[in-house]
């Protein structure tokens, strides 16, 4: 009956999510393509955008030699204080997965924070 329901019942919370996530990627692939040293392309099906750190590789970034998405991710959240996925593990050792499943004021607090990170400076606790 649930089932039934969902699919004969009123569409409308599901296109108002719908926009609410498309507008939270396109923010996130726009703002993050225009960082310098990153950059990603924008997702069609998913929840999260890969972003490609290649330019980053072999760089030291707060004290932190970064030579993989692993090492990205952990001085990322160690002194961004922000959790990204590393892509090593899903084949995509240059890239690291942002979701955009949250508030569009935490995507734009997160960027925040990666571009300060990037810059060298430690996100204040």
């Amino acid at each position: 009956k649930a089932a039934a329901a969902s699919l004969s019942g009123s569409q409308e919370t599901v296109e108002d999510m719908r926009k609410a996530f498309e507008e939270r990627r396109n923010y996130m692939v726009d703002r993050m393509n225009q960082i310098e040293g990153v950059s990603c392309i924008r997702p069609h099906g998913a929840f999260y955008v890969m972003m490609n750190i290649e330019q980053l590789l072999g760089k030291t970034i707060c004290g932190e030699a970064i030579h993989s998405s692993d090492d990205f991710c952990s001085a990322f959240l160690k002194h961004g204080l922000v959790a990204t996925v590393p892509c090593s593990g899903f084949g995509a050792p240059n890239f690291v997965r942002w979701s955009y499943a949250t508030s569009l004021e935490n995507i734009q607090k997160g960027l925040d924070r990666l571009e300060r990170f990037l810059a060298g400076k430690e996100q204040d606790r």
